[in-house]
């Protein structure tokens, strides 16, 4: 059976982190066995002892990684600096390559995934996947999701007419995305290069050879700021 880990960084997520944890330990667990990775990144609230009780509850297969900066800055959306969160990620991606795991479930800590979602993503069977993940909410657009396509300028716009009922491919993603063991291994980081590290991770896969999709079946509940 293939072996997935699924993590992110986070940092004072004590809000909505037992929902989310919970939501992962519900997953289907038919075509995969999941591994955790959790990078914490100075922390004010007791999103630490949160984690320390999801480890007691699924014992060995939970690894926490801590992070602290000496200028910690802004924790909130739009406070934060996308060259630290290019960092915070790739740490991921290296506890990932230290792993036996085939693929790595990239899930924002705001996000809330149904049951089905990972057992769906691994079917597909792609080198890059995401779910579904409506970004719009704050700005009263609930027709912005997490898939982009590249204009000829290079610059990026929101996909808004997709399917619903089948995997379409897209040139950029994030929030919530599967990844294959061989992009890592293939060395696409995350930077700040290109703005948002999820476009320059997006754009090293594939000037590397590998697709990006998304399936239009699967989408998550985004939670973007407390209450």
């Amino acid at each position: 059976m293939l072996k997935v880990m699924i993590g992110c960084p986070l940092r004072d997520r004590a809000w909505i982190l037992p929902r989310y944890l919970d939501c992962l330990e519900k997953l289907h667990r038919n075509t995969f066995q999941p591994q955790y990775c959790f990078i914490i990144n100075d922390c004010t609230d007791h999103s630490p002892q949160i984690l320390a009780e999801f480890v007691h509850r699924q014992p060995g297969i939970v690894r926490l990684i801590e992070k602290n900066y000496d200028y910690p800055g802004g924790h909130r959306r739009g406070q934060y600096k996308f060259g630290r969160l290019a960092e915070l990620r790739n740490l991921l991606l290296k506890a990932f390559l230290e792993s036996d795991c085939d693929y790595l479930f990239s899930l924002d800590s705001d996000i809330l995934v149904p049951p089905g979602t990972l057992s769906r993503l691994v079917e597909d069977d792609c080198d890059i996947v995401s779910a579904l993940v409506c970004n719009g909410h704050e700005i009263g657009d609930p027709g912005i999701y997490n898939i982009l396509q590249r204009s000829s300028d290079g610059s990026y716009k929101h996909i808004r007419d997709f399917p619903r009922d089948q995997i379409f491919p897209v040139d950029c993603t994030g929030a919530a995305y599967l990844i294959k063991r061989a992009v890592i291994t293939a060395g696409v980081r995350y930077s700040n290069q290109r703005g948002g590290e999820d476009i320059a991770f997006c754009e090293a896969a594939s000037n590397r050879g590998f697709n990006i999709f998304c399936d239009g079946r699967v989408e998550c509940l985004h939670l973007m700021q407390e209450g």
